[in-house]
């Protein structure tokens, strides 16, 4: 017999090798570095999904990042091959993504596109509450209730990894009418639970276009989205449509935009506000344009935490072509700064720049986001997504680009705002601040094909130039 087939042999040998690799495992490096990690979501943009099927179709998307850790981000938006609302979240700054959708109650039929009651999709905003509190709003239709929309409400305890059943929280205010477009604010709650403030259109399926949207809904929830009060129409006669989210200032004082719109006609910009709470609103006339966002482009509004001051940003058509403009109010609305026009590049206006989002940091620096379209006549199907924020409460704004390759809207589902694809007009590019950061989300087409015309929702971590960084 060989030397090394001897059994006792064989056992010492083993067991020298075990306690060898044993001795490497236990002093080895443990620490992972990830080379990407320094960039991710910073340059390039990454997506915000984990799904892999080439054929994607991902819009409508909304962020809210977390003050206390620049890598814990959550998006919301609708899949509108699978017409379903859902989520995406990270904790490693896109490295891995959560993805789910969410449960809903019985009867009720996901998120459909170009539904009867109108605004083509029906995700809406997402925002933070206290703790790790994440509130989702978003439409959808009871199969109980003609297929109407209401406005359902999908609540994480957990910063997004996991949704609760989704409540209803606004329904049909009448038998002919459905409910479109849902947007959201939170007051976190310090001393008590999270004031959830929401907003939606009444709109009436089947009727001409034009007068089919005629109503702004306000409610709110003061038990952290346990109930919610009846729906209060905020807008004077005779009409009031593309409702802004609503804001509430340090005074508790709410405020809401909406537009009303004539066929024959300028647009008007109307500021609804509220001293006791929401139950009673008054209007006042902010602006009037011949035209006023691009058909479901709602101007936004929000207030600042630190000043009190309003911020609403929207996009008119008085240079010629579309423009954002900002105002402010510092006296609970009752008078507004000059209009400021944010220009992109094109200093001389002749490009086109469109459906605005607006967002403050908790050190009260605004920003401000938008689509925007080169004057170029060979880039008029092409959308670059631009940045412009202010560190002096709206004197002054500094411009950059966000998007590093122009977005082909003649893939995917959005198209040029005059195309028509399946969805018609882009949703607006969202944004939230952090005080090192503004954290963007839009839809892009740069992996479709002519085959999978796929389309997703990108992020990307634009950081303030000169910013601390917080602790880690």
């Amino acid at each position: 017999m060989s030397f090394l087939r001897r059994p006792v042999v064989l056992m010492v040998l083993g067991i020298v090798v075990l306690g060898l690799g044993g001795l490497a495992f236990a002093s080895r490096d443990t620490t992972k570095t990830d080379p990407a990690a320094a960039t991710r979501c910073i340059f390039p943009p990454c997506r915000a999904s984990a799904d892999p099927v080439p054929a994607r179709g991902y819009e409508g998307g909304y962020v809210v990042a977390d003050p206390a850790d620049p890598d814990h981000v959550v998006i919301t938006d609708t899949n509108v091959l699978d017409t379903k609302c859902g989520f995406h979240t990270t904790f490693n700054r896109g490295k891995d993504w959560i993805d789910g959708y969410y449960d809903l109650p019985n009867g009720f039929t996901g998120c459909r596109i170009n539904a009867p009651s109108g605004g083509h999709v029906a995700s809406g905003s997402i925002a933070r509450g206290s703790g790790a509190r994440i509130y989702a709003v978003f439409g959808s239709a009871s199969a109980d209730d003609n297929r109407r929309e209401s406005v359902l409400v999908a609540t994480s305890n957990d910063g997004g990894k996991t949704f609760g059943p989704a409540k209803v929280a606004m329904k049909p205010t009448g038998p002919d009418i459905g409910l479109a477009r849902p947007l959201m604010s939170v007051v976190p709650g310090t001393n008590g639970p999270d004031i959830v403030l929401l907003s939606a259109w009444t709109c009436h399926p089947g009727v001409p276009a034009g007068t089919q949207c005629d109503g702004a809904l306000f409610a709110r929830s003061d038990d952290g989205g346990g109930t919610y009060s009846t729906p209060v129409v905020v807008n004077g006669p005779p009409a009031g449509q593309n409702t802004s989210q609503p804001a509430m200032d340090r005074d508790g004082t709410i405020f809401q935009t909406y537009q009303v719109r004539f066929n024959d006609g300028p647009v008007e910009l109307y500021l609804a506000k509220s001293t006791d709470g929401g139950k009673t609103f008054t209007q006042s006339l902010l602006d009037r344009q011949i035209q006023i966002g691009v058909q479901y482009d709602a101007a936004k509004l929000v207030a600042d935490p630190l000043t009190g001051n309003l911020y609403t940003v929207w996009a008119d058509q008085r240079t010629g072509r579309f423009q954002i403009f900002f105002r402010k109010s510092a006296d609970k609305g009752v008078s507004w700064g000059e209009r400021s026009v944010l220009l992109a590049p094109d200093r001389d206006a002749t490009g086109a720049s469109r459906s605005p989002s607006i967002s403050v940091a908790p050190n009260g620096r605004i920003d401000v986001v938008y689509y925007h379209t080169s004057p170029s006549p060979d880039a008029q199907n092409f959308d670059d997504v631009y940045w412009e924020y202010s560190t002096d409460a709206g004197d002054n704004f500094i411009a950059r680009q966000v998007n590093e390759t122009p977005i082909d809207r003649t893939k995917g589902y959005s198209g040029p705002a005059g195309s028509l694809r399946q969805l018609g007009n882009h949703y607006p590019p969202g944004v939230s601040s952090t005080d090192q950061a503004a954290y963007i989300v839009w839809s892009d087409t740069r992996e479709a094909t002519d085959i999978t015309n796929t389309e997703d929702v990108v992020l990307r971590k634009m950081e303030v130039l000169g910013a601390a960084q917080p602790p880690p």
